[in-house]
Formats: C-alpha cells, structure tokens, sequence
C-alpha cells in the first residue's frame, strides 16, 4: 500500500472504532457516485457546510487528509475534485480503504466473537496486533467484591457508586490514562491563562488570590476533553447503513452483555435494523470507547483527574446527571466541574440556569464519600422537603458506614487530613450561596479571577500573540489560519499539514479588550459578543511575514458576523499605509496587499438597542456541537 495512504489511514483510525468506520464508509460512497457518474459535476463538490462533510469526514483525525488523497482540492467554503482526476486513481483509494477498514475489524474483533468491532473501538495507543494482548487492554477491571448490606434502594446506591470509583486506584490504569493526555501542551496553555491572571492584577492593582497552576491546568483539561478526546452520543450512527438511528429498548442478548449490564438498541430510520449502544461503567474501556453521555463522560474525566494526581471525585445528582469535583490544594476547597459543559466552578448552574429540583447529590471517591448537595442548591429549605429517600438520621449513618470502611487501610496522618478537610468543607455548607446572572446563562460564575484566566474580564488590550508565518511553514505557496469558536481552538495549517494548534480565543489575539465568549446553552449557541457593560468591544489579530522569504499575493478572509437590530460589527485589514472594510458575510478576496511584511484584521462590536444591547453584534456565531471552522484566513505567496 502507498505510503501516503498508510499515513491517512493510521491517522483515521486513532478515532473511535465507530467513528472511524463511518469516515471510511462515506468516503467510499463519495467516490462510488462519481464512478457512477464521472462527468456529473455537482456530485465532485462537497461543500463544508455540510452537517455530514463537516462532522463525520472533516471534523475526525485523518479525514481531511483522506480527501486530499481522493483527489479533492480544498477550497475555502468546499472541497472540489477536478474531472481530470484519473478513474484508476479514485479505484485504488477505496480498495486501499476497504482493505484497511477490514484489516482494523480483524485485528478488534474477539475470539469469542461476543463482542463486535462496533461495540468496542480499537484504541490509538494499541499497536501490537497479537489478540491477547487486545483482550488485555479491553478486560473488565477487577474490583473487590460488591456487598452491600442496605435494603433501601437509595442508601444500596451509595454502597454501589462507592465501590465503582475504586477503579480510580488502579495504577496501571492511571499511567495509561496520563499517556492519553497532552500534558505538556496543556501545562503551557496554563501558565498563559495563570500570566493573564497576573497582569490584570498588576494593573489594576487587586489582591494576589490563592490560585495556581493546578486551577488552570483544570480549565485547559476541561476544554481537552470535550474538544479533543470525548464523543457525546445520542444515538449512534446505523453500522449497517450509516444513517441515523433513535433508541428502541434495551437489550437482554446475553452476547451483547457481556462487559456491561446495560445495552441500548436504537433503530435504523432508514433500513430499521437494530445497532446496539453499550452503556460502559468499566474505564479500561471507556478509554477504547471515548464516547457516550454524561455518565461515561464525568467517569472517564474523574479518572484523567486522578491520573494527574488530584484528589477527585466523582459527583451523582439524583435529579439524573453527574459531574466531577477536584480539590483545589491552593484554595483549599472543592472545585465543581462539568466535563460536558465545560464548566467550572459554577456550582448553582443546575438549580439556577438548568431549573434542576436538587434533592440528593452526592460525591464519591476511593476514599470518601460526601454528601455535596448543600454546595448545589441556594435554597436548602426547599431541598430538604424534597429529601424523602431516607430519614437524614439514616443518611448519615449510612455515609459514616461507608466512609469508615473506605478509610479502614489509610495512615492515621491521612486520616487525620480527610477529617480535617471534611470540617472544613461541612462548614461551607452552613452559608447558602446565592445564584448570580452567570448562573442563571450557564457560564463561569465563581470569583474575578476564575472568568479573567477565561478571557472574559478585561479592562486593557491584552495578549499581543503575533502569527509567525515563516519559510519551512509555507507549502504550495499558501497558508491558513482558522479559527472555530464552537472548539474555542485555532488551527496553523498548510499543504493539509496542521502546523500548529493553540486553544482558547484569547491566546491567537494580538489585542483585545471588552470582549468574551458567550456561550447561550439554552440555544446551544455560541459566539464571541462585547461586555455587557460596554458600548464597544474589540479584537485584533496580527500577522508578520518577514521570516516567510516570500512575497505576499493574495490575502482570502471568510469571517461570519450576526447583527440585530442597530448591532454593527466592522471588520477591517490594515497595513501601515492602507485599510480595507470586510463585507458582511462574503468570502473576500483582495490582492491589494500584496508585498506587505506585516497585516492585522481588526473587529469592532457596537450598537445594539436595550438591556441585551451586547448581543446584537455577534462574531463567530455558531453551533455548541458544530465542528466548522468560521473565521479562516489565506495567505497566497509569490
């Protein structure tokens, strides 16, 4: 096989199982309608506002790169193959695609043939081909013996959900978990948001808070995992026919239940077969996986937590959802975070912004268990009628039961720790908090300095990041920088190589000031707007091409804005000597910069009428689970 293909493949396949072999399937049934009809040309365009292009070809590792070698050209709004692509050329593409689709399907599936390739996905970091060591890496984790003691279901549920998190102590478990995470690269993103922090409060002259680099890390772990590593399934995709499916019932197939007790079957809209969904609590498979609700999503996140060595613990609300918490050594309390959400220390978001009726809400680790519900609710009267589970008396037998045994091996040192940090956090509790507008909108609530290191408290033009366009980088005389504010990521890229990756809107400015990202849950949008308190916002990105060795063409700037009512947002390139205005919502092209050494693309946000003034200029509005790119800039070189 070439090589090129081998690289794309491999690429492909670091995506889950499922993911991976949907890519394959829509790649083959692109190319089998041009061979169909090869001189068909609306069939050779794939536009990228295509849902199906964007998410399940464009939005995987490897998938652009797959259509690169199919022989599309990107364009900025889509991907064109040209009709002088030879025949032969897309027939060796899919044969290579089944081939290696087939070979992943062998090398995953089991002996036992219980489970199949769709069910349990093969893992990025998994090379050996040898099958036992694959059944090794997807074994259920050995636990202890579950006894519970409890007749009462809820308190039987506590001894069931303490005995679950103890899979946090594996160590073999734990150092495979932190080969997963980038640490190295979150850690840098961290002490970005910490230097953000630092000058804003050496400008404006404010206290020194307890906060550090563990308070950030938690921030950039957050935005990894829902970004890059984990997969929000509602209903997955038909493995028969690839389309969409909606939940049936649950299986009794003693074949599909073999690592979990709980199986869906959802049915195929279009063919009406069955394809079962496998609710996973076992975490050496949920690290196969990478992909389920907020279940799989706030177990496998806890764990990454408790591989980085952070006290953590796993949080169940009774209301049907659940989370994480990570203690924060330096602030010396228990930080709230949604791993779904991307949410930090907003502990008031479920009762106050999601109309949540909070009654139990308990927290879990290797070795403690607590109940938190106090921190979730700013109403404990209210959450005390609804408590009818069990009498408060038999709550916190039940709790000291558990705990004590949980504790029963630990030094009397830690002990002691334990006892003193649960005083500690049951006098928190004492003080109801009261919900504040961010809580009511979802977003970072907490203190000043948890939404500055966001990016989204700003009194000064702030981070001064320039784009670097140097010679090794330039291939086929082009580069594009692009940015998607549903992923909050920004992406170097050229000849279909990304160069470079940097997260977060803030840290590709070269200055900013009033202006913070604004996610609308209750929408399910998102968009970059101005302060609320402010008449204007601003943003600004610099570009320097003194290290390119080439002489600039052609500059290509897709940039989408939202306006209502008298909103205004202008957007604008400027050299020393010239300025050029951005149409509204065109793809622009201008050669009128060509020679320049350096550009900056400056946006403004203004206008707008009443209380909600700040929302009537937009920039970047998008989809939550949109995996498009919206603002992309082309560089063009002699």
């Amino acid at each position: 096989m070439d090589l090129q293909y081998q690289e794309a493949f491999t690429k492909l396949e670091q995506n889950p199982t499922g993911v991976f072999e949907e890519a394959i399937r829509l790649l083959c049934k692109i190319g089998e309608n041009i061979l169909k009809n090869p001189l068909k040309s609306n069939i050779r365009v794939l536009k990228k506002s295509n849902d199906t292009i964007a998410n399940k070809i464009l939005g995987v590792k490897g998938g652009k790169e797959c259509l690169i070698l199919m022989g599309f050209e990107e364009k900025p709004t889509s991907f064109v193959m040209n009709i002088n692509v030879p025949i032969k050329h897309l027939e060796e593409f899919m044969e290579s695609a089944k081939s290696w689709k087939q070979r992943v399907q062998q090398k995953y599936t089991l002996d036992t043939g219980s489970i199949s390739h769709s069910q349990v996905p093969s893992s990025s970091q998994t090379k050996n081909n040898n099958q036992q060591d694959t059944n090794d890496v997807i074994r259920k984790l050995k636990l202890p013996p579950l006894q519970t003691t409890h007749s009462n279901v809820f308190l039987r549920s506590l001894e069931i959900f303490s005995h679950g998190v103890l899979q946090y102590e594996d160590k073999t478990l734990k150092e495979r978990t932190r080969k997963l995470i980038p640490i190295s690269i979150l850690e840098e993103n961290a002490q970005k948001r910490l230097r953000l922090v630092q000058t804003h409060i050496k400008k404006n002259n404010l206290e020194d808070p307890d906060i550090s680099i563990q308070d950030m890390m938690i921030l950039e772990l957050l935005q990894w995992f829902k970004v890059d590593f984990f997969v929000w399934v509602d209903s997955p995709p038909c493995e028969f026919c690839g389309e969409s499916t909606k939940f049936s019932h649950m299986s009794t197939d003693p074949k599909l239940l073999l690592y979990t007790d709980r199986v869906e079957l959802h049915r195929c809209k279009h063919c009406h077969k069955f394809t079962p969904f496998p609710r996973y609590n076992d975490l050496n498979i949920l690290l196969e996986t990478r992909r389920g609700r907020c279940g799989e999503w706030a177990n496998t996140f806890t764990l990454c937590c408790c591989s980085l060595g952070w006290d953590s613990r796993y949080v169940v609300d009774e209301g049907d959802h659940v989370w994480t918490e990570v203690y924060s050594t330096t602030q010396k309390r228990w930080l709230h975070c949604d791993p779904c959400e991307n949410l930090c220390d907003t502990p008031l978001v479920y009762e106050s912004g999601w109309n949540k009726k909070i009654s139990y809400v308990m927290a879990y680790s290797p070795e403690e268990i607590q109940d938190v519900t106090w921190r979730y609710s700013s109403n404990h009267k209210d959450v005390l009628k609804r408590r009818t589970a069990c009498s408060e008396v038999e709550l916190l037998q039940a709790i000291f039961k558990i705990r004590s045994n949980l504790q029963k091996n630990l030094s009397p040192s830690r002990k002691k720790y334990l006892l003193k940090r649960n005083l500690m956090e049951l006098a928190e509790f004492l003080v109801e908090k009261k919900a504040k507008t961010d809580d009511f909108q979802g977003r970072i609530s907490g203190s000043e300095i948890w939404r500055i290191s966001r990016g989204e408290v700003q009194s000064a033009a702030q981070s001064q990041h320039v784009w670097q366009i140097k010679h090794e980088d330039i291939i086929d005389n082009s580069v594009t920088i692009r940015y998607s504010v549903a992923l909050n990521t920004y992406e170097y890229i050229s000849g279909n190589k990304t160069i470079k990756k940097l997260m977060g809107w803030e840290n590709g400015t070269f200055e900013f000031k009033e202006v913070f990202r604004k996610e609308e849950n209750d929408w399910n949008m998102v968009y970059l707007a101005r302060k609320k308190s402010e008449e204007k916002g601003s943003l600004s990105w610099k570009f320097d091409f003194t290290e390119s060795n080439k002489s600039l063409q052609t500059v290509v700037v897709q940039t989408d804005q939202k306006t209502y009512e008298t909103g205004i947002v202008n957007v604008r390139i400027c050299t020393n000597d010239n300025c050029v205005i951005l149409p509204k919502d065109k793809l622009f092209t201008t050669n009128d910069f060509s020679g320049s050494n350096e550009l900056i693309i400056t946006a403004t946000l203004s206008g707008g009428k009443g209380d909600t003034a700040w929302q009537h200029a937009q920039l970047f509005r998008q989809s939550l689970d949109s995996t498009e790119f919206n603002f992309n800039i082309t560089f063009t070189f002699k």
